[in-house]
Parts: C-alpha cells; structure tokens; sequence
C-alpha cells in the first residue's frame, strides 16, 4: 500500500483533488482508499468522497499529525486489513503541516507493506494574497513541505497573477514540481500531466521500514520538534464547529437546494459582521430520497457552490454544516450556526 498526502489550507480544492486523483488511479487500474482528517465533531468531506465512489474513513475532533496521530495509526492498519488499496490518499485537515503527517506514518511499524509517495499541496491561487497576508509563515511552511505543489483555480487568475504565484512558490521550495490547474474545471493537459506523474512517482516509492527519517533542507520542521493540540490552530488563528442533523419534509430537490443556499448564505452574513474578511470554509452536506449534495463557501468573497453527487438511498436523510474560519471565536461561531438553522427550519416548516 502506497500513502500519498494531499494538504493545503481550507478551500484549496482537497476535496476535489482526493476525488479526481482517486478516479484517475482506478482508470489506471489501482484500488484506492481515503482518510480524511476534519477539526471538527462531525465530518463532512468523508460523506461527499464516499457518495462520489470512493472507500473513505474519517477522523474528526482534531488533528492526525499531534493530538490524533495514534488514531491515524489505527485507522491505517484498519483501511489495510479492510480494503487493502494499492494507494491511500490521506487529506489532513486545512490546518495542518503535512511532513508532520508523514513523520508520524514514518514513525509506526507497519514494515515494507506500506510505502510512502509524495505529499501534495494544494494553493487557492484566487486567495493566495490574503492567505500570505493572513498566515504567511504557515502557508509558508505548507508549500515548503510539499513535493508536489498545485496552483489550483487557475481560471480565476489573469496571466501577470499566474506568472507571480509561481515565482513566489518556486522561491519558496524550488525543490517541488508546480504545476498550475483549475481541479473544477480542467478536464485537459493539465491534470493529466499532473495525474501521470503523479503515477509514475508511486513506482519509485519506498518502503517505510527502514527509511531515513532527515528533513530536507527546504523543511523547517524537525521531527523532535513538539506538536501540542492548538500549535496548527494559533499558526493560522482558526476556529471550527460543526453538526449533523436529522431533517424531514423535503420532498423535491428546488426546496431542498433553496434551504441549503440561505442557510449558507445567512452563516456567511452573521461570520462577515465578525470578520469582514475571513478566510477558511463553510460547507454543507446535504442528503435526502431525491437529492445529495456539498454546497460550499471558502471566503468573504466568494458565493456558494454546489456540487451535486448521486444519491444512495439507504443513506437516512440527513444535513451536516462544518465552519473553520479565521478570526472568530469557536462559541461565536457555535451560536452563528445553531441560530441560523433554527432561523431556517421555522421559516420552511422543517423539522431538524
């Protein structure tokens, strides 16, 4: 079994990465698994990777590469004697340091069954200003971790912002292949010249038995260095929440989607009048007999999205809403949450 870590901040496109690389690894022929690593209670990435084919675990409540890395382990020898994939793709949360990840695998004695690939990471290239002003030295850290570096959302940049980016990453860790797409919307050469090599990376995996365990000279992390719960939190000044709710009533898809939209919309307006310009993600993971699917918001100034996946009926029908943003206390955004959906629920009869 071959790991390949896919990081980046929140709303980069994991995500969409994890499925697109997962779909691409089954056309050529290997089984694939995920783990996905959510701050929050209650996940919602696992529900929309599953729905979308794919063999996934979650780990909530935390962070895999400190206060979860012996859940990480588990859930490792678990996916192997369950599924036994020839790749895992493993997405940390958005603010992790991925080496850590890999320093933990590395750690734990799973022999020449278990191999390492790259880490990949992922940049929001249409936040990548406000990310550097943000969190520069964290996003920092994030992109001198990586062996792969993808500039996602490339639709969203003109040439000069293109061209900046690169040479700002490129500075960063010249050591990392970049590659520039747009995971959404890029069908053609670019994500297949990133996809192919990426396959050809697994072929000279090695072993985790016996590897060296030193640190690159563009990785500023040492593996004696502490991890303590908060440590990805305070780097990024992130707080999350999350919740899962039983929902009744919907039964077609116009009122279903209606419901989701204002509900994100009315959590995005409360978080603006605390944080005119946060980052980080609000997402929503809705089911029902008709209709499944993610909407999804990644800043101030973004609208929501929606991406719809095929419904498994033997799911119960059933909303789950995960916010981690930056600058807001997690109570606040606790209260933000709660109330918008109470809001919602009595406005359309609907009983959560």
């Amino acid at each position: 079994m071959q790991i390949i870590i896919i990081s980046g901040f929140l709303g980069s496109g994991k995500t969409t990465s994890v499925i697109r690389i997962g779909k691409h690894l089954q056309e050529k022929g290997f089984s694939v698994s995920v783990l996905v690593n959510d701050i929050g209670d209650v996940g919602v990435d696992g529900q929309v990777i599953s729905e979308n084919g794919l063999e996934s675990k979650e780990i909530p409540r935390g962070c895999i590469c400190c206060t979860l890395k012996y859940a990480l382990e588990a859930n490792i020898a678990l996916v192997q004697a369950q599924y036994d994939p020839d790749v895992l793709l493993i997405e940390p949360t958005g603010v992790a340091f991925p080496l850590r990840v890999k320093e933990q695998i590395e750690k734990m004695d799973f022999g020449s069954e278990v191999s390492m690939g790259p880490i990949v990471g992922l940049i929001d290239g249409s936040k990548f200003d406000d990310l550097m002003q943000h969190s520069g030295e964290a996003i920092t850290r994030q992109i001198e971790n990586a062996d792969i570096v993808l500039l996602n959302k490339k639709d969203l940049l003109n040439t000069d912002q293109l061209s900046e980016f690169a040479t700002t990453i490129k500075k960063i860790n010249p050591h990392a292949t970049l590659h520039s797409l747009s995971l959404k919307c890029d069908d053609g050469d670019s994500f297949i010249s990133f996809a192919d090599s990426l396959v050809r990376s697994l072929k000279n995996s090695s072993p985790i038995s016996g590897m060296n365990n030193e640190i690159t000279k563009t990785n500023k992390i040492s593996l004696s260095e502490s991890c303590t719960p908060t440590d990805e939190f305070n780097h990024f000044n992130v707080s999350s929440y999350a919740d899962s709710y039983s929902i009744n009533g919907f039964s077609d898809q116009n009122q279903v989607t209606r419901m989701a939209l204002e509900l994100i919309e009315s959590i995005k307006r409360s978080i603006l009048e605390l944080n005119p310009r946060f980052l980080g993600h609000l997402k929503m993971f809705l089911h029902t007999e008709s209709v499944s699917f993610k909407v999804s918001i990644t800043s101030y100034q973004d609208r929501p999205e929606i991406e719809y996946v095929k419904t498994r009926n033997s799911i119960d029908s059933k909303m789950t809403v995960f916010a981690a943003v930056t600058d807001i206390a997690r109570d606040n955004l606790a209260d933000i949450i709660e109330n918008a959906v109470s809001a919602r629920s009595d406005q359309l009869g609907i009983a959560i």
